[in-house]
């Protein structure tokens, strides 16, 4: 009976102790499931790093594409990637947002949404091409990271060639060859030409400076020369006939008609110290119907009756009109002036221009 009971004790500490072994083995095999679960997880998971410049974000995900994590995570819309750095267990995302950046091109001025980057790179990317003279109040290189004006100036530099003309210069030499109160021009002078070249600078469309590359003559000028006359007129000796001295007028004096040391008609009725002028050929006859010529000269009529012979001479001796004869109407006498002159050209006019003259009124 003893011997039964130590069997069956011992046949129930064998199965305790089985199913203890049992037990154990379950236990570490369920421990060493765990182990190599977080094992796999620890070895798999991967850390991604965020960082705008300012924030920074930290996210462990399973994925090695950044992209999946950082959709975890609630960043502000429209940011750009601007780096992306690995290694085994991390990697480091630096991330931008779109700011605004004022261009102003000549007149127009346009706002951009743009992310950090160099100057030279965003002005790329909104297509805006630099040619090389253009200017940019910032440096190219400039990291523009923040709202930022920039203005461009369109420079550019354009040859140009125009025709210019050539002034000619005027010359006078004095002659003893003719008398005092002659001026002629013996040389009529002319307008030369040139080709000019030039580089004109354009800022923005305008044109704000130019310098002169070259000059090529294409007609020389040709200078004008005026003789002036130095030689003082003899006066008319005493009883010298007025037919035989110089004078303006063409009309043939009578032949009586004499003229003292002075030039000064011997026989005349009167004498008046009256203003003249000149004038020349219009293309009609005078009042009177005779055709205009030095000598004949215009009146106001209710003064000086037409028909009424005269000698003139210059009240300051530097013109000898001569012989003349009242025969047209001066339009314009009124007073200020009494005489007006005939001259056969209208240079002679412009040299009489206004002056007092001698009229000696002849019986």
């Amino acid at each position: 009976m003893l011997q039964k009971i130590k069997s069956l004790s011992c046949g129930l500490f064998d199965r305790q102790r089985s199913l203890a072994e049992n037990h154990a083995k379950s236990i570490i095999a369920f421990l060493l499931a765990c182990t190599m679960i977080l094992c796999a997880v620890f070895f798999t998971a991967h850390k991604v790093n965020v960082y705008d410049g300012e924030n920074s974000y930290s996210i462990v995900s399973l994925s090695r594409d950044p992209l999946i994590a950082m959709n975890r995570v609630s960043l502000p819309e429209n940011y750009k990637i601007e780096k992306i750095s690995s290694d085994f267990f991390s990697t480091n995302v630096k991330i931008s947002y779109p700011f605004s950046l004022s261009v102003t091109l000549g007149d127009n001025t346009v706002s951009y949404n743009v992310t950090e980057d160099k100057l030279s790179n965003i002005l790329n990317n909104i297509g805006i091409t630099l040619d090389e003279h253009d200017t940019v109040s910032l440096p190219l290189d400039t990291v523009v990271s923040e709202d930022t004006s920039v203005i461009i100036e369109d420079v550019e530099y354009v040859t140009e060639t125009y025709e210019e003309k050539i002034p000619f210069k005027s010359t006078v030499e004095y002659s003893d060859k003719y008398d005092k109160s002659t001026k002629t021009v013996v040389s009529k002078g002319k307008t030369g030409t040139k080709t000019v070249t030039c580089s004109v600078k354009y800022v923005n469309g305008k044109a704000v400076a130019t310098e002169i590359l070259s000059e090529t003559v294409v007609q020389n000028a040709v200078n004008q020369k005026t003789i002036i006359g130095t030689k003082v007129p003899k006066m008319a000796s005493s009883g010298t006939l007025a037919s035989n001295v110089k004078s303006v007028s063409t009309l043939a004096a009578p032949k009586d008609l004499k003229l003292d040391s002075k030039g000064v008609p011997t026989n005349y009725s009167s004498k008046k110290v009256l203003k003249a002028t000149a004038y020349t050929h219009t293309g009609n006859k005078c009042s009177t119907g005779v055709s205009p010529q030095p000598g004949y000269i215009a009146v106001d009529p209710r003064e000086i009756p037409y028909g009424t012979e005269m000698y003139i001479v210059s009240a300051d001796g530097k013109y000898v009109y001569g012989y003349a004869i009242a025969a047209d109407t001066g339009g314009f006498i009124r007073g200020s002036v009494d005489l007006d002159l005939f001259f056969d050209t209208e240079r002679e006019c412009v040299n009489f221009g206004v002056r007092n003259v001698n009229v000696y009124f002849i019986d």
